[in-house]
């Protein structure tokens, strides 16, 4: 048995090793995951250097979802979890990069057999995200226009697929023109390259409409100029930022049509929300990944003893789609 650990606070390449027959004591009301497959996500590096709300207690477990199967729970647990295959939610209350990990049970979710590992794997924390983001806030209608940035990121994608449920169009905003092919591929309605002109090509685009919502991972600027496109009493939503800037929306729109800015985190919903919400809306979203609805493109798969050589393709230029630790088993 085998884990990746952060070993002190700071760059997560140079801080995480591989550690061999970790304790994988089970308490009372938890589970024992054989994991079969988990992505690297950017909060795995905000985790790592500090940046994130829940802290690295040194010498801490890596990963921030996955799919494997519980195969031993703890006393207070109903004896028929064991044998189930779960996805795990709630990045960082544990960690899931590794052969086997201990994982509390109000944290995994049973999902079914006949479901693309890869894609599982990756099915609670953008798509939650998403989901939430275009449902919590904004009485969205068929037709009403969603402003993104990071247009081609995992949550972009799952924005997209979901507003297209809904009815919803989507104006996406990426960085490069090769971003720009992929967002397209995923369906985007309007996708824009930002540059100059941005704000006017904005509203050349939306053709007088206006957005309803705004979805910001980004932070800085970009988020601001999408936000002056927003009807009055309009909403932006900020879930990321990788430079730590928030969404710098102009005071102008911000007091004249009385924006609203909102902060979303998918952990306080996951301990806030009903259990039976929980499962409704994993079980929604999984149901969506079975019928291959939502999906993002897999890059590459890494075994764990290759955790240096994933790290290093994560973070490549060239890299199109997700990086993945699978765990085989005998």
């Amino acid at each position: 048995m085998s884990q990746i650990v952060l070993t002190a606070v700071g760059d997560l390449t140079g801080n995480a090793r591989l550690e061999k027959d970790p304790d994988l004591t089970v308490g009372a009301e938890d589970a024992l995951v054989r994991m079969e497959v988990s992505p690297i996500n950017p909060v795995d590096y905000l985790f790592s250097n500090g940046y994130y709300a829940l802290q690295p207690a040194i010498p801490a477990v890596l990963g921030s979802e996955g799919v494997g199967r519980v195969i031993e729970v703890g006393s207070a647990v109903d004896r028929s979890l064991a044998g189930k295959r779960v996805v795990v939610l709630s990045p960082y209350e544990q960690g899931v990069w590794g052969d086997t990990v201990v994982v509390p049970t109000r944290n995994i979710v049973v999902v079914p057999e006949d479901v693309d590992a890869q894609q599982l794997s990756m099915a609670v924390v953008n798509p939650v995200t998403a989901h939430l983001m275009l449902t919590k806030y904004v009485g969205l209608e068929p037709g009403d226009w969603v402003g993104q940035t990071l247009g081609n990121s995992a949550v972009a994608r799952s924005v997209i697929a979901l507003a297209k449920i809904a009815g919803l169009r989507t104006l996406s905003l990426v960085r490069s023109e090769k971003a720009a092919e992929e967002a397209r591929a995923a369906g985007g309605d309007i996708v824009l390259v930002d540059g100059d002109d941005l704000g006017d090509r904005i509203v050349a685009a939306l053709g007088g409409d206006k957005l309803r919502l705004v979805l910001d991972g980004a932070g800085g600027s970009v988020p601001g100029t999408l936000a002056t496109a927003l009807e009055f009493g309009g909403t932006v939503v900020s879930y990321s930022s990788p430079t730590g800037e928030p969404p710098a929306v102009p005071l102008g729109n911000l007091v004249f049509s009385e924006l609203a800015v909102r902060g979303f985190w998918l952990t306080n919903w996951v301990r806030s929300a009903p259990r039976a919400e929980i499962e409704k809306v994993v079980g929604y979203l999984v149901d969506l990944v079975a019928r291959g609805v939502l999906a993002v493109p897999v890059d590459s798969t890494y075994p764990l003893d290759r955790y240096e050589e994933a790290f290093a393709r994560n973070a490549s230029p060239d890299r199109a789609g997700k990086v993945l630790f699978t765990f085989p088993h005998a």
